[in-house]
């Protein structure tokens, strides 16, 4: 019995069902004693009683069958991948408790699954961040989870994925694809960088084009966001705001563009050096930013 007490703790510790198998191969072998020593004894004290030796025979068979056949369920839910609802229960506490909820950066449990791989189990975890955060930062999140989940014991390795959450109606969503042609003939967001970008250096008054950024909207539709540098210094604010108009207008006249914006990069003729300098300065970065009359950055569309 003590055998069998150690043994079992081994195997659950291990989770393999071949050593909890082992454990009760041991209790089996206490308790066939022990009823074969009481039924052999009633035989031979109650010569009436010589069925008891069988009885017993039979009781021990049948402990040991019932004891087979959970061991037999478990190895079976393993091979079949059934979740591991120990895993499951787990992993979702543990997720509801590491940024759930309001203002973090884990809105939502999607869904949770564990299988096992030998006496190890692998879990896959699905959660919806809040709408509009990036990829790097949904990524950063990922691999947070990952590693917290894999703290736990019994767990080799896991799977997250992060994705932002979504309001979309599909019928509107399927209706504005088929206005644009994107059901037949989806675009790619490598391609719409590439044309964005040639339309805007092909621009005479664009001196050179930064980052260009696609996203989907409702999975079907192609937002653009690029960032530009113009060549003229004294353009004016009205003057700089007209051009990206006209910018965004040329850009959503294409079919793969759902939406555009322009954002003007007003660094573009500062030198490194000034940049430096008043960065170094005591006073304030917006101070310096004011004696030059411009900001670091401004949105026009």
């Amino acid at each position: 019995e003590w055998l069998f007490r150690i043994t079992r703790v081994v195997g659950e510790r291990l989770n393999s069902q071949v050593v909890i198998a082992n454990a009760w191969h041991h209790r089996s072998d206490a308790y066939s004693s022990v009823l074969a020593l009481i039924s052999i004894g009633l035989a031979m004290a109650v010569p009436g009683l010589l069925a008891a030796d069988a009885a017993a025979g039979m009781l021990v068979a049948g402990m040991i069958c019932m004891t087979g056949a959970e061991i037999l369920g478990e190895s079976i839910k393993q091979l079949t991948d059934t979740n591991d609802e120990d895993i499951v229960e787990r992993v979702t506490n543990l997720l509801s408790t590491d940024g759930g909820g309001e203002g973090h950066d884990v809105k939502a449990i999607k869904h949770v699954r564990a299988r096992q791989v030998g006496s190890q189990a692998v879990v896959d975890v699905s959660v919806q961040t809040p709408a509009g955060m990036s990829a790097s930062a949904c990524r950063a999140v990922e691999e947070r989870l990952r590693w917290r989940i894999m703290d736990e014991p019994g767990v080799i390795d896991a799977e997250v994925r992060a994705a932002s959450e979504e309001v979309v109606c599909p019928l509107l969503a399927a209706e504005a694809a088929r206005k644009k042609g994107f059901i037949a003939h989806p675009p790619s967001a490598v391609d719409v960088e590439d044309e964005a970008r040639k339309i805007l250096e092909d621009h005479p008054r664009v001196d050179s084009v930064g980052d260009v950024i696609v996203h989907y909207q409702d999975t079907v539709l192609l937002n653009v966001h690029a960032m530009i540098t113009i060549d003229d210094n004294d353009t004016t604010v009205a003057d700089a705001s007209g051009l990206a108009k006209e910018l965004r207008e040329r850009l959503e006249e294409e079919e793969s563009i759902h939406r555009a914006g322009i954002f003007l990069d007003l660094n573009g003729g500062v030198k490194k050096e000034e940049l430096d300098g008043v960065v170094g300065r005591d006073a304030s970065i917006e101070h310096g930013a004011e004696e030059r009359g411009m900001a670091a950055n401004a949105t026009f569309a």
